[in-house]
C-alpha cells in the first residue's frame, strides 16, 4: 500500500511516515526525501526526539543506497555502525541506554530486569530525549516482547504518585475502562454511558484517562468528560465517596507527571510507540477487571497476557471495536477477548463472538466530531434514555448488552 504524504508537513515528520510504520509497513525513503530531512538535520530544525524516531526506523527497516547519505550529518559510514550512530544520535544519554538500543539493534531481545532498567531511564529526568525517541519508535517497529512490555511496565507503575498507591476503599468490584487516549475523529464516543450502565450492574467504574498524545487529535474521553462536568480523581481515596454517574476518571497528569510529560514527546514521535498500549494497564486501584480494546487484531493476545501480569482478575477486549475503541460498531460483528483467573493463579481464555443486528443501513460517519455535542447527546440519553441519534443510541445498547454478557462470563468462569 502506497504511503500518502502531505508536502506541507515537515520532511522529518514525513520521513517517520515513511520508515517507521512497522515491520511489513515500513518503505524506503525517496532521494529527494533523504536530501530534504539532511538539510534539515544540518540546519538544525529536528528535534533530539523527532531524530531519535527517524533514524530508529531507518535502520529497523535497513538502509537503501539512496538513504545513506542521511550519515552526512555525523560521519561517513556510520550508519553502519551502531555504537557510533547511537553517540552521535544522543551523547547526553546514559552509556547503559545506549547500549540496550545497540542489543535491540543487532535482533536481541530484552529480558524483563533489563526492560525494567532501561524504562527507569525513559521515564527519568535525566537527558537523554533523542534516545528515547529512539526506543519508542525502534520497539514500535519491531514489536515488543511480553517480558518487555512487563518490565516497562514496572517502570511506568514506579511514577505513579503516593496519592495513588494508598489502598483501595472497600466496595463493589472496580472495572477499569481504558479507552485510547487519542480518542476518535469519525464517531461519537459512549464510553460514559457505558461507564453507567456497568455501574448498575453492580460495579465501581474507573476511566483512565489523559491528554491527547496523537496521531488523533479531535477529542478523546477526557475531553468529553471535561464537556460533561466531570474532574480528575485527586487520589485513590476518592473511591470511598458515592459513585459519580458515570465513574471516575484518572487524569494521567494528576497521577502519573513522569508519564503525562511522554505526551509532548509523542507529538513529535508521529507514531504510536509502546506507550499508547502500555498506559491503559496502569492500574493504580488494583481494578478487578480490565476492558480495553486492541488497536489492531494482532495486539488482541498481547494485551490479555499484559493485563493478566498487571494483576487484573478478569479480563475483556474488545476487537474491532468502532475507531479501535470499545464502542461495538453497527454493520460488523465484534469479538470479546476475555481472560478469568483460576483458583491456581492460571487464566483461563475464551473468544466470544457478537453478532449486531442488522438495525441501520449505514455505519454513521461525523466529520470533525467535537466534545460539546457528545456531550449533549450523553446527557439526553440520561435524561430521557435516547438521544437524537439513533446511531448513537443503537450503539450504547448493542456495547452494554454485549459488555455484560462478557462479564457473565467472567463471573460464571472464576
Amino acid at each position: 500500500m502506497a504511503i500518502v504524504l502531505d508536502p506541507n508537513e515537515a520532511a522529518i515528520n514525513r520521513g517517520i511516515r515513511t520508515v517507521g510504520i512497522g515491520k511489513k509497513g515500513s518503505k524506503a525513503l525517496t532521494p529527494q526525501l533523504a536530501l530534504e530531512i539532511l538539510e534539515d538535520l544540518k540546519s538544525g530544525k529536528v528535534s533530539d526526539v523527532a531524530k531519535g524516531a527517524f533514524f530508529a526506523g531507518l535502520c529497523a527497516k535497513g538502509i537503501e543506497p539512496d538513504e545513506e547519505v542521511l550519515g552526512q550529518v555525523f560521519a561517513p559510514g556510520i550508519l553502519k555502525e551502531p555504537s557510533r550512530l547511537l553517540a552521535a544520535i544522543a551523547p547526553d544519554a546514559p552509556e547503559f541506554a545506549r547500549w540496550v538500543c545497540v542489543q535491540l539493534l543487532q535482533g536481541h531481545s530484552l529480558d524483563g530486569q533489563t526492560a525494567y532498567d532501561l524504562g527507569n531511564f525513559l521515564f527519568s529526568k535525566e537527558p537523554g530525549d533523542a534516545l528515547r525517541g529512539w526506543v519508542a519508535s525502534f520497539l514500535r517497529v519491531r514489536y515488543e516482547t511480553d517480558d518487555e512490555y512487563q518490565g516497562l511496565l514496572q517502570a511506568m507503575e514506579d511514577t505513579i504518585a503516593p496519592a495513588f498507591k494508598i489502598p483501595t476503599p472497600p466496595g463493589q468490584p472496580i472495572i477499569q475502562i481504558a479507552e485510547p487516549f487519542d480518542g476518535v475523529d469519525h464517531s461519537y464516543m459512549i464510553t460514559p454511558l457505558i461507564g453507567r450502565a456497568l455501574q448498575a450492574q453492580g460495579y465501581r467504574v474507573a476511566h483512565q484517562v489523559g491528554r491527547n498524545s496523537g496521531p488523533k487529535f479531535e477529542m478523546n474521553l477526557w475531553d468529553i468528560a471535561q464537556a460533561l462536568g466531570e474532574k480528575s480523581a485527586l487520589s485513590n481515596a476518592d473511591l470511598a465517596s458515592e459513585k459519580p454517574a458515570f465513574g471516575w476518571f484518572f487524569h494521567q497528569s494528576v497521577m502519573a507527571q513522569a508519564l503525562d510529560r511522554w505526551v509532548d514527546l509523542r507529538h513529535q514521535i508521529i507514531k504510536r510507540p509502546f506507550l499508547a498500549t502500555l498506559e491503559r494497564f496502569i492500574n493504580p486501584l488494583k481494578a478487578d477487571i480490565l476492558i480495553a480494546s486492541a488497536f489492531h487484531p494482532p495486539y488482541g493476545e498481547k494485551m490479555m497476557t499484559i493485563a493478566e501480569r498487571a494483576g487484573f482478575k478478569g479480563v475483556i477486549i474488545v476487537r474491532n471495536g468502532l475507531e479501535g475503541s470499545i464502542a461495538f460498531p453497527l454493520m460488523r460483528g465484534v469479538k470479546l477477548l476475555l481472560s478469568a483467573i483460576q483458583k491456581d493463579g492460571s487464566f483461563r481464555r475464551h473468544e466470544m463472538s457478537i453478532e449486531n443486528p442488522s438495525v441501520v443501513d449505514t455505519e454513521e460517519m461525523i466529520e470533525k466530531p467535537k466534545a460539546a455535542d457528545n456531550a449533549r447527546l450523553i446527557e439526553s440519553h440520561v435524561k430521557a434514555g435516547a438521544s437524537s441519534s439513533k446511531h448513537f443510541d443503537w450503539r450504547v445498547q448493542s456495547t452494554s448488552q454485549g459488555l455484560v454478557q462478557g462479564l457473565e462470563w467472567l463471573k460464571d468462569n472464576k
